[in-house]
């Protein structure tokens, strides 16, 4: 009897083996998935996540990583490759307070990509966890730290933050005509219809991204298809046939950036992040950063002297500024005699040249 109870036990594992060398084969599927980190800071729970979707027809595997509480943000899409990848993280915050990181080697790597096709970074992961020794998408706290598989969002102490993530728009349409008329795709797969009447739903894209089919969320709103002209308008077209011309709304984005440091207020040898934002609509921002705790400090226009290659600024609180140097050399020197909370700033930002 304990032969054949030997025999049975000695099946079963071989069997189990198996199956698990077959698995071992194939690449996890990520879809729907959170892997999360965080700890307790007094009044708060700091967090730290990467949230996987379901793969969207046309625009294909979407992530949103949240770091410091969703402060700092990455969004794009992933790949799971069956490659071997070495990492070096901290296994839990006592682990990452004391400095004590664990080397070792992950059966596969998950690549990040920016939703044009250029690689963010790259971690080593199995089932588990992603070990996140990413030098691109972290965050203060959380850097070099094992990121865990979350078995039960619904009910983790990361639920909240779940919930209140914030959706990136992937493409904002309206119609020229009507400012109130708008269309919004988000990168987790849902859209915002203000065309004709409020309508909330899902949408799925040809591979080029030129046909769009909108899928409300009621059986009583109506759907749509939208489709991208050579002239780069879009045409709405409800299901009951009315149409809409459409135009996109660009983003506003960093043309350029000049960076340099800034003392944070009661905290004697900390630094924050000075950065001036040349946007792309000539708007200028400057603000500190410290921890992906954004502090404004003022703001204006610019323009480009072509003759001298330098950038006026007209800010509202420091007056007309102008860059001296050019290119990889250039630089801001940024002066002005009280800013609250900073009070008397007087801080040289250098251009960035990435």
């Amino acid at each position: 009897m304990k032969k054949a109870i030997a025999l049975l036990l000695c099946l079963v594992l071989s069997l189990s083996l198996a199956a698990f060398a077959q698995a071992e084969g194939e690449v996890p599927n990520l879809a729907g998935t959170y892997y999360s980190y965080g700890y307790d800071v007094g009044t708060m729970f700091m967090n730290y996540y990467i949230h996987f979707y379901d793969e969207i027809p046309g625009l294909g595997k979407v992530f949103h990583a949240g770091m410091c509480m969703d402060q700092i943000t990455f969004d794009g899409t992933y790949e799971v490759i069956a490659e071997e990848r070495a990492y070096s993280v901290a296994m839990d915050r006592a682990a990452s307070e004391a400095g004590t990181l664990t080397e070792a080697t992950a059966p596969y790597t998950v690549v990040f990509y920016d939703f044009d096709g250029k690689e963010i970074d790259r971690c080593a992961m199995d089932a588990e966890h992603i070990y996140n020794d990413m030098a691109a998408i972290t965050g203060v706290g959380g850097d070099h730290c094992a990121l865990n598989l979350d078995t039960d969002p619904e009910n983790s102490k990361f639920a909240a933050q779940y919930a209140s993530e914030p959706a990136v728009e992937l493409l904002s349409l309206i119609n020229p005509d009507d400012d109130t008329a708008t269309l919004k795709l988000k990168v987790n797969g849902k859209y915002e219809d203000l065309i004709v009447f409020f309508v909330e739903g899902t949408y799925a894209m040809n591979a080029d991204q030129t046909e769009i089919t909108l899928t409300p969320d009621s059986d009583s709103d109506e759907g749509a298809k939208v489709t991208k002209n050579e002239d780069g308008t879009y045409t709405y077209v409800s299901d009951s046939g009315e149409k809409v011309a459409l135009v996109e709304v660009k983003p506003v984005e960093v043309a350029y950036a000049l960076k340099g440091e800034i003392p944070v207020p009661g905290m004697e040898g900390t630094n924050a992040d000075f950065i001036c934002n040349l946007l792309s609509d000539n708007t200028v921002q400057l603000y500190a950063d410290f921890m992906g705790n954004k502090m404004d400090v003022d703001k204006g226009t610019y323009e480009i002297d072509m003759t001298t290659y330098s950038f006026i600024i007209h800010f509202e609180t420091a007056g007309d500024l102008t860059t001296e140097g050019y290119a990889a050399d250039m630089v801001l020197n940024y002066k002005v005699d009280d800013v609250q909370p900073f009070g008397a700033i007087e801080q040289t930002l250098k251009f960035v040249t990435e």
